[in-house]
């Protein structure tokens, strides 16, 4: 009995441990499969993988070609735009003086719903065009043909197709063209008898962002424009006069330039100088006998007790001059001149507007009236000169815009100026004009090599001088009115008397009388 549930007992053992063996060998072929699925598994995924970067990779390569397809020329070929958006660091605080007023010329600002009056306009002035006898579709075909050519004027894609561009050409073409010949034969439009259209009409033409290429206002001058009027229009002389223009313009160049963009750069080079007049008006003979000279004058009592206590304060002043090297980018304002010294007189006979000369303690300015207008107009003119940095061999505007803005640093800087007769203002006052003056020069790049460097120089090693400072605080204090002079010299009258008084007591003492 025993022997047989013995038996029974391995026998049930043998088949319990051949069932494990078989689960192993049934749990091994499972595993592989499952292996051998998720290997084949992977390696679809990965083929996926392959094909989807494949197709991003062949949609990034076409993007890429088609940006290239945009661009203009060849390899190492670079870009000559002439017509840019003002840069940033010079538009963000005076950005509504880079916008047109009244009428859009050119695609930056084209469309704008607040400039959309004058749209009808241009094409009035279109038909006026016509009406010399041209034909729309030699126009039209003419634009064509300088499509390309104006695209390529302009520093950013314009995203107007074929047929729009060509009719912006036409007819801001046309526009900018019959307003000049209007003016030259006086057939006085309705946009010439409004006054204050008529002016912001002209202010918006020269504003750096609102230009079309010159070139496409000659070509339509040679369509519809007669042989012997071209060169009449054009004239420079006669292209300033016909401008009511808000700056001054003591001296115009006859000379006209290589090549013109368009009218801003048309309008600086006929408001700046050449290099031969500039350097010869800035070149001041300085008088080394000054003192002498100023010693014996008329005035020569009131210069002399001048010298004479100025140089007695020179004596124990602990201050020093330093005049080796004065700052050529950097001048003092108005205030702290005139504390110094120096006078402000309005030239009386000036060449160009930057005609401006510093001698004998005196700073002649050319008169300066601000208007409405002259705000963009300056600006602008500024801004185009640091886009065209490269080409522009001396930043007139730029030197300019640095000079006042140094000279004008608080409302009394700009009341002085006022004073003395060089700024005039048709603003609302002298709180709007500081600011305009502060903000002129506003991320405006200047090199120590500037217009007025010299200038710079002079005025800074002028204010070092102690004994002009001393001086200069002397005329104020005592010399700005007869009676402080009078009471003055009383005083020193009576130290004289005083001394002669004490001197022969104590020699009366020394040396009694025989």
């Amino acid at each position: 009995m025993e022997l047989a549930v013995s038996i029974e007992s391995e026998i049930l053992l043998h088949q319990i441990e051949k069932g494990e063996n078989m689960l192993e060998i049934v749990s091994e072929e499972t595993v592989s499969e499952m292996n051998q699925n998720s290997s084949i598994h992977e390696r679809t995924l990965m083929k996926e993988a392959e094909i989807v970067l494949d197709v991003e990779a062949s949609h990034l390569s076409e993007s890429i070609k088609c940006e290239l397809k945009k661009l203009w020329g060849g390899p190492n070929e670079t870009e000559n735009f002439t017509i840019f958006r003002a840069p940033r660091n010079i538009r963000q605080s005076k950005k509504n003086l880079f916008e047109p007023s009244v009428i859009s010329i050119g695609p930056f600002h084209n469309g704008q719903a607040s400039l959309r009056t004058m749209e009808a306009q241009k094409w009035r002035f279109l038909r006026d065009f016509l009406s010399r006898g041209v034909s729309v579709d030699f126009c039209i075909s003419e634009m064509k043909k300088l499509e390309k050519e104006t695209r390529r004027c302009y520093s950013e894609t314009v995203d107007l197709d074929s047929n729009d561009f060509v009719k912006m050409m036409l007819l801001d073409g046309c526009f900018v063209l019959e307003y000049f010949l209007k003016q030259k034969e006086e057939n006085w439009d309705t946009i010439f008898e409004v006054g204050w259209n008529h002016m912001f009409v002209q202010s918006d033409l020269f504003l750096l962002e609102n230009q079309i290429p010159f070139f496409v206002v000659e070509k339509l001058c040679e369509i519809g424009v007669k042989q012997e009027d071209r060169k009449e229009l054009f004239n420079l002389n006669n292209f300033i006069n016909n401008m009511s223009t808000p700056l001054p313009n003591y001296a115009l160049i006859s000379k006209p330039p290589a090549e013109i963009d368009h009218l801003a750069h048309l309008f600086h080079h006929c408001s700046v100088p050449n290099l031969e007049e500039s350097s010869s008006s800035n070149r001041s003979s300085s008088s080394k006998s000054f003192h002498l000279t100023r010693m014996f004058s008329p005035n020569r009592i009131k210069d002399l007790l001048l010298w004479f206590l100025s140089w007695v304060l020179t004596r124990f002043s602990r201050s020093t001059t330093s005049t080796e090297n004065p700052s050529t980018v950097s001048i003092p304002c108005a205030s702290y001149l005139q504390d110094a010294g120096i006078k402000f007189r309005p030239k009386r006979t000036p060449k160009h507007m930057f005609d401006i000369s510093f001698d004998h303690g005196v700073l002649e300015i050319p008169r300066l009236i601000i208007i409405d207008n002259s705000k963009p107009l300056l600006v602008n003119l500024v801004a185009f000169e640091q886009c065209k940095f490269c080409k522009i061999n001396v930043t007139y505007f730029s030197s300019y815009a640095a000079f006042l803005d140094l000279l004008v640093s608080t409302q009394k800087d700009m009341a002085i100026l006022q004073q003395c007769g060089i700024i005039e203002s048709m603003l609302s006052g002298e709180e709007e004009l500081t600011l305009f003056f502060n903000q002129l020069f506003e991320g405006v790049l200047l090199d120590e090599y500037h217009v007025f460097a010299e200038l710079f120089t002079k005025l800074n090693r002028y204010c070092e001088s102690s004994w002009k400072r001393h001086r200069a605080k002397l005329l104020r204090d005592y010399f700005s009115s007869p009676w402080t002079m009078m009471s003055l010299m009383a005083a020193l009258v009576l130290l004289v008397f005083t001394f002669l008084q004490s001197f022969f007591a104590v020699y009366a003492y020394f040396v009694p009388p025989s």
